[in-house]
Parts: structure tokens; C-alpha cells; sequence
């Protein structure tokens, strides 16, 4: 840890494994990391960028001289969730090295402290017997306290000791750091949140439950889940489902709430529903946070589609076993070929043993050409012998979709596009739209009556038991709203159980953009090495008894 001093003799391999054994346990703590006697954490994360010394041109031969100054750099601040920020750069013949702190991370004594011990380092490495004296300045930098420059009277390792950054809390921060991960979403629309509570939509006026959950207009973390792979929050923007759009106000709050989350303790955070789709598939939002990638002190933001696309593929998998059915005596209707639908179709087919008897490729009108390329490349790679590319006409589907035995669909803001009246009997339906592209009152009421077809969502994993938790702080109506709601036990939607398993350390990819087949393969593997499996057959809340739908199993094929 930092206490331990850079012993004698250490050579930079020796200085590369201690700064990653110490990332390493640093990651292995829920929350903050506990503080040694001086303040600092017993073990740190850190952060790196790549400096050409070469650029300095050829070693003179002479020793180096080290000076101090108290001027501000080129460098802002270091952004929430930094303590300490070091960097070396070339200038005017000269290496810069510049120290920055948080204000709230030291105090001024121990910045000064701190800042001294890095001077006698590099005092030491030069092989200089000093510097010339600085004299005595003050100066306020933005991020900094403001100090008095002075040359420590410490030795240098109890410099180092008393320089560890103080640990206070810094206003406006959550009473502590509990995740390890994220989900970034919203809420339903009040008229759906109306059908779930069973009450008159006129009865939740949509104001008013803005109002009542996010009085500052600000998101808010609502729930945690604690599974075996950590701890991960819900942090809603105050926008609901029909409310959603492109633009800068949703990228506002989606900002603000990755930020909220690193507040947190998040490392990873995903995107639920339509916002990956509304920005950019996650690149606007980094851009707006103002990294193309992810920024110290912030958690790393993936969409959750790759995630999403395992669902699905595990639960078509699941939903045949129970069926008794076989791909390939199946003809398989995809309706819906976007970033969650046209992936989950590759994955589907390069994890088949053989491919599907026959294969329909649906999508919105227009999106003939679109998708008769996907079927030739397809085709190419061996991955399916017969496809064929239907287009609806108006707003329903085609004949040729009713006609297949398994029907997979994710279709985003569709509407009820599959009529459940038309389906075959002995139909499957796999279904990852948001919302769902049928009525799922008569998908229910036709599965209760004529137990002739199975209808299913795809969005669901299981991960090993799960605990649900309110967040603190949440008005007493909200918490009884949540206790009360319905859930399939022991199930977490796969876009929030993509960000748990990279923060858990999992070797799999940030996702942004569309999710290629490496990447769908990537994170199947990952989460077979992590034992999930796909949620029990359920619709909405509903667990679906297969046993039970006599005419499923025994039905056409």
C-alpha cells in the first residue's frame, strides 16, 4: 500500500506489479476504502496516460535540477471521486511535473506535505544534492486550498505519511458508497404505473409523482440489489417512459446520473430501456460527460445490449427445452432487426448445433434491402441454408410471421404489432420489446384459456439469489408502492447484469455502438463461467408453468 514505501533497489517491473496488486485489493472493498493513520486509503485505484520521454531530446549529460513554482497548468482540476492528480509533460526544454489535488481530499498542511515528498522523490532521481531555495509564496488554485509553499521539515517518509488525504465529507455526497454498479433509467408512464397498482391512472397525476420522487429535479437513486456478483443501484431520471427523446434534456440526466452513481461507489453503470438507442448508443453520453472513454472518478458506461442479447438467445433456448422442440425442425420468425434483434439472431445461430429448418427476417417497412444483405451474409457464413425477408404492410405483421413455430421479437416502441388471436397453436414467442409488441392481457388471458401457446419475455437473467432493497430517503408512499410491486423472485434485467459483470471483474468489453459477434460471445461465456442461466419462464410478473400448456409441447411443428 502507499505506507509501504518504494523499497531500495525497486526497478520499474518491481514498481508496475505493486501499483497493480494494490488496484487489485483496492477493488476487492465495498465502499470506501479503509484510511490509514495519515489519512490516505490503505490501497488505491489508479489511472494512467502515456508520456514519450523521447520527446525531450537526447540526455545532455548533465545532472537535473528540480525547482518549485505555485502557478496554475493547463490541467483542470481533478473531477469528483480523484484525491490526488499527477502529471509529467515537456515544456520549454523543461519536465513539468504538476501536483493537483481535490480541496476536499487534503487538508492545506497535508497537500503541502504531500506535494514536498514528490520534490524530494524527484530531487533523489535526479541524483541531485537539492534545489536551489524557493522562496516563501502563497497562491490559490482553482480545486486547491490555498497554502503556503514551504520546504517540509519532515523527513521524506513521514512526509509521505502525513500527506494522506483526509477523508471528510464533502457536501451534497450520499451518506456512503455503497455499489458496485448501476443502472441508469426512468419510470414507467403513470398510465402504467396506474395498471400496476390497480388504481385509475386520473389517480397518480404525473406532476405530482415527478414531484414527490425527484423534488430537486434531479435523478435519484431509488433501489439496490445485492446479488453474488454485488451490489447494484437503480438511479432513475426524473422522465417518464412516454416522455422520452433525443435531444440535450435526456442527455442532461443521463449525465447527471452516471455521475450520481460514481458518488455512489459504481464502477460500471448500464443503460435500461430506450436510452441507449436515444444517445447514441451510450457515445453521446460519454461525450457529454466530456471522455471518450471512462474518466477517473467516473464509473464506465456500457448500454446493457450485450447483456440483453444473452437473455434473449438463453431464454429461446430455455423456452424450446421446455417445449420439447428442436431449432432446426422450426421455422423461426425474427420481427424486429435492430441492435438487440439482429445480435441476438447471430448469436442464436452460432451457438446452434444446426441451423433453424427456415428462416423469416421482419422489420420495419422499407428495410427490404437492409435486410436481404443480412440474409446473404448470413447465408455466406453458413449459418442458416433457407431465408426468406418479409415486410409488413401498414401497421401489423405479415402472414408468413404467424406461420412460424418460433417467433422472436424486439421491436422498440412498436406498439401491440403481434395480434396473440393470430397465433398457431404450438406457437413460442420470445419477446425483448419495450414495451411488449402484443397485449399482454390476452397473451395471459389466451395461455390461461386455450393453454395452446407459450408467450414470454426475454429480458430477464438469473444470477444466484437476489435482495431488493429501497433506497433510504424515499417518501413513505414510494416504499410502500415498492414493497408492494410484484417480481419474478430471484431475477435481474440483463442490461443492469451487464454493468455487475464487468465491475465484478469479468473479462468482457465496455459496449457501446451495436454489439458484434465477439462481444455477444464474450459476454455468453461470461456469464456461463458465472453459472447465470435465464429466468424462469414468466411473462411480466407472472411465472409461466409450461406443464401446464398441454397444446405447446404436443403442438405443430
Amino acid at each position: 500500500g502507499p505506507a509501504a514505501g518504494r523499497p531500495g533497489g525497486a526497478r520499474f517491473e518491481d514498481d508496475l506489479r505493486r501499483v497493480a496488486t494494490e488496484t487489485a485489493e483496492a477493488r476487492t472493498y465495498e465502499g470506501p476504502v479503509p484510511s490509514l493513520p495519515g489519512g490516505l486509503p490503505l490501497a488505491s485505484q489508479f489511472f494512467f496516460t502515456y508520456l514519450d520521454f523521447s520527446a525531450l531530446g537526447p540526455e545532455s549529460g548533465r545532472a537535473l535540477a528540480v525547482s518549485r513554482e505555485d502557478g496554475d497548468s493547463v490541467f483542470t482540476p481533478p473531477p469528483a471521486g480523484t484525491d490526488v492528480f499527477l502529471a509529467a509533460a515537456p515544456e520549454g526544454g523543461r519536465l513539468r511535473v504538476t501536483v493537483r489535488a481535490a480541496a476536499t481530499a487534503f487538508s492545506p498542511e497535508a497537500l503541502t506535505a504531500f506535494a514536498d515528498a514528490v520534490r524530494d522523490d524527484l530531487v533523489e532521481a535526479a541524483g541531485s544534492a537539492g534545489p536551489a531555495p524557493v522562496p516563501e509564496r502563497t497562491g490559490r488554485q482553482a480545486g486547491r486550498p490555498e497554502r503556503t509553499v514551504r520546504k517540509s521539515a519532515l523527513p521524506k517518509r513521514a512526509a509521505r505519511e502525513s500527506a494522506r488525504p483526509e477523508r471528510a465529507a464533502r457536501e451534497g455526497d450520499p451518506p456512503d458508497r455503497c455499489l458496485d454498479a448501476a443502472l441508469i433509467g426512468y419510470l414507467p408512464s403513470p398510465g402504467d404505473l396506474a395498471r400496476m397498482a390497480g388504481v385509475p391512472e386520473a389517480a397518480l397525476p404525473r406532476e405530482e409523482l415527478r414531484s414527490l420522487l425527484f423534488p430537486a429535479g434531479r435523478p435519484r437513486h431509488l433501489e439496490t440489489l445485492s446479488t453474488p456478483l454485488g451490489r447494484s443501484g437503480f438511479v432513475c431520471v426524473p422522465v417518464f417512459a412516454d416522455e422520452l427523446a433525443p435531444g440535450e434534456a435526456l442527455l442532461g440526466h443521463t449525465a447527471r446520473g452516471v455521475e450520481l452513481a460514481g458518488a455512489l461507489g459504481a464502477r460500471t453503470v448500464s443503460l435500461a430501456g430506450m436510452i441507449p438507442s436515444l444517445t447514441g448508443y451510450g457515445f453521446d453520453v460519454l461525450r457529454k460527460l466530456g471522455a471518450t472513454g471512462a474518466a477517473p472518478g467516473l464509473p464506465a458506461v456500457t448500454t446493457g445490449h450485450a447483456a440483453t442479447v444473452v437473455s434473449v438467445v438463453r431464454t429461446v433456448r430455455a423456452a424450446l427445452d421446455a417445449t420439447g422442440r428442436r431449432l432446426d425442425a422450426l421455422t423461426v420468425a425474427f420481427v424486429g432487426l435492430g441492435s438487440i434483434g439482429s445480435s441476438s439472431l447471430e448469436l442464436l445461430l452460432t451457438r446452434a448445433h444446426r441451423p433453424p429448418a427456415r428462416l423469416l427476417l421482419c422489420d420495419a417497412p422499407g428495410s427490404g434491402p437492409r435486410l436481404k444483405e443480412l440474409a446473404e451474409r448470413l447465408m455466406e457464413r453458413g449459418l442458416v441454408e433457407e431465408v426468406e425477408v418479409v415486410e409488413p404492410e401498414g401497421h401489423g405483421l405479415p402472414d408468413a410471421v404467424y406461420g412460424a413455430g418460433l417467433i422472436v421479437a424486439a421491436v422498440g416502441g412498436g406498439g401491440a404489432l403481434l395480434d396473440v388471436e393470430r397465433l398457431a397453436p404450438g406457437t413460442t414467442v420470445v419477446d425483448d420489446s419495450f414495451p411488449h409488441c402484443f397485449d399482454t392481457a390476452r397473451a395471459l388471458n389466451r395461455m390461461d384459456r386455450a393453454k395452446d401457446v407459450l408467450i414470454v419475455g426475454g429480458g430477464l437473467l438469473d444470477a444466484g439469489p437476489v435482495r431488493r432493497e429501497p433506497a433510504e430517503g424515499l417518501p413513505a408512499a414510494a416504499v410502500a408502492g415498492y414493497l408492494a410491486r410484484p417480481m419474478v423472485p430471484d431475477t435481474i434485467a440483463s442490461c443492469r447484469f451487464e454493468s455487475l459483470l464487468h465491475a465484478s471483474g469479468a473479462a468482457v468489453p465496455l459496449v457501446r455502438g451495436l454489439v458484434d459477434p465477439p462481444t455477444g460471445l464474450a459476454y455468453w461465456e461470461a456469464a456461463e463461467a458465472s453459472g447465470t442461466r435465464a429466468a424462469p419462464l414468466h411473462l411480466l410478473t407472472r411465472s409461466i408453468d409450461v406443464d401446464g400448456l398441454d397444446r405447446v409441447v404436443s403442438g405443430r411443428d
